[in-house]
């Protein structure tokens, strides 16, 4: 009537497979629903003794009966634990988003606004009124250069050309929310995942159980594993991946991409082993031209959960290739969704990649509680490292004073969804980085990108005394509070660009 005494392997292994109501943690503490699984299996034609609550059993190598069927309730009830924990997250998601309409009643509206029509031009002054105020007139004269503007430049965004399947390749929360972005404007859209079991979520429920679980996904967005299925008929291709494992992905399914589509990518940061960024990996991963599959990468200050609330957005669409920036653009564009373009590719990978890493700069002068003052400093001095870099590396200056460059910057070493600057918190108030990465729910790239970062001022020979101390952090060879310090008390310069 009390506990088993288990004196092996095989015979636990026996006794947890004859005996399933016997609570696991009582035969072993150490041992896992699958190690035991293993175990159970028979390998041997001799015979395996076990005693347990006075039962005594003996398995023969042609008799597996007795392992099979408790084996497949294991991995049944993991199953369904794990389907619960997935229901629980979603459960707690949809607690706190309406404990946030509460406090902040402005998630309730609804947009009412498009960012992609010009404001009306104000009336012509009346006789007899007087003159107008300077504001009014200033007012007057950026809404007729507008309008005159886009008469000149044919600026005028029309439909999309793309009506038919979408695939978004990485079913994370930024993959999520574009899915669900494009979904809304019409477009079949499918989400491209390796878990099964969040695929049959989103299907049935139209929620994703693991990111962004407080909102409704459109109906016509659906999730999928089969990639090869997917990508035969579809008219473009998103990259939702994270960086570091973007090629494996691509080349996973470079033979089903068709040909001629636009190739988007979302991902910011650089491939460890490559040095390459997301508009040179992807030609690589998928073997193809930038004229077979040409490559446009989205960037700019974009919180995925802001993008599924419906939040006015502005980002930059940028290609070498003109016509697929502008193909994109018309994808995106929606009346809280604005997109510019440029064909600066080369700048605005770089500033998504570096604020990264600056966003860790940030977050560990707050971890610190060095104060904003401090802060401001330091994310002043590291957006002119980004410049500098940039330039050197052929960029144009004015796109690091855009939405992709001091835009995003902002974004992410200010702002509290960011995981590059929360994880630099953590780390400014003490935590090991390896303890944070075991713990954080997202990937975060600007601990990979900080690592090469140096390794592109050596190169091109340009010194980024902020950029440098936050790798040196992360390899563990100076505390954080020193290096901040010491970054600080660099001999002043005279303010130049």
């Amino acid at each position: 009537g009390g506990p088993c005494h288990v004196h092996s392997p095989s015979c636990m292994a026996l006794a947890f497979a004859t005996r399933p109501g016997l609570d696991s943690h009582l035969i072993s503490p150490g041992l896992d629903a699958a190690r035991v699984a293993r175990l159970a299996a028979p390998s041997s034609g001799r015979a395996t003794r076990g005693a347990c609550r006075g039962v005594v059993v003996r398995a023969s190598k042609d008799d597996d009966s007795l392992f099979r069927p408790r084996r497949s309730k294991a991995v049944a009830f993991a199953q369904f634990m794990t389907g619960v924990a997935l229901r629980f997250s979603v459960w707690r998601a949809r607690l706190k988003r309406e404990a946030r309409k509460v406090i902040a009643p402005l998630e309730q509206e609804q947009p009412d606004y498009n960012l992609n029509v010009l404001p009306l031009l104000l009336p012509v002054r009346p006789a007899g009124k007087g003159e107008y105020s300077v504001s009014t007139k200033l007012w007057r004269k950026t809404v007729y250069w507008a309008r005159l503007h886009n008469r000149l430049t044919a600026n005028q965004v029309g439909d999309s050309e793309i009506t038919g399947k979408v695939v978004v390749l990485g079913g994370g929360a930024f993959g999520t929310a574009m899915a669900a972005h494009v979904a809304r404007k019409g477009n079949p859209v499918v989400l491209v995942m390796r878990d099964k079991l969040v695929r049959d979520y989103i299907n049935t429920k139209h929620i994703n159980p693991r990111y962004l679980s407080e909102f409704d996904l459109p109906l016509n967005l659906r999730a999928s594993t089969q990639a090869a299925k997917e990508l035969a008929d579809c008219q473009a291709l998103i990259v939702a991946v994270p960086v570091q494992s973007s090629r494996k992905a691509l080349e996973a399914v470079a033979q089903y991409v068709p040909k001629g589509i636009p190739v988007v990518a979302l991902s910011k940061g650089l491939e460890l082993g490559s040095r390459e960024f997301m508009c040179d990996l992807i030609p690589h991963a998928l073997g193809r031209s930038r004229e077979e599959n040409p490559v446009v990468v989205v960037s700019g200050p974009s919180f995925a959960k802001e993008i599924m609330d419906q939040r006015p957005t502005a980002v930059v669409a940028a290609s070498a290739d003109p016509a697929a920036a502008a193909v994109v653009q018309r994808l995106l564009m929606s009346p809280y969704f604005r997109v510019s373009i440029t064909d600066d590719v080369v700048g605005v990978e770089i500033a998504g990649a570096l604020k990264n890493v600056l966003a860790i700069a940030a977050g560990m002068c707050e971890g610190l509680g060095l104060g904003m003052n401090a802060m401001s400093a330091l994310i002043c001095q590291g957006t002119a490292e980004i410049r500098w870099l940039a330039t050197a590396m052929g960029a144009k200056p004015e796109t690091l004073a855009g939405l992709a460059g001091i835009g995003d910057i902002l974004l992410t070493c200010f702002g509290t969804l960011s995981r590059n600057r929360t994880l630099g918190v953590r780390i400014g108030q003490g935590e090991a980085l390896d303890e944070i990465l075991g713990s954080s729910g997202g990937v975060t790239e600007g601990v990979f990108t900080a690592r090469l970062v140096v390794e592109l001022a050596d190169r091109y020979r340009v010194l980024l005394p902020v950029l440098t101390a936050v790798a040196r952090i992360l390899n563990g060879e100076v505390s954080a509070r020193k290096a901040v310090f010491e970054v600080l008390s660099l001999p002043s310069s005279s303010e130049s660009a």
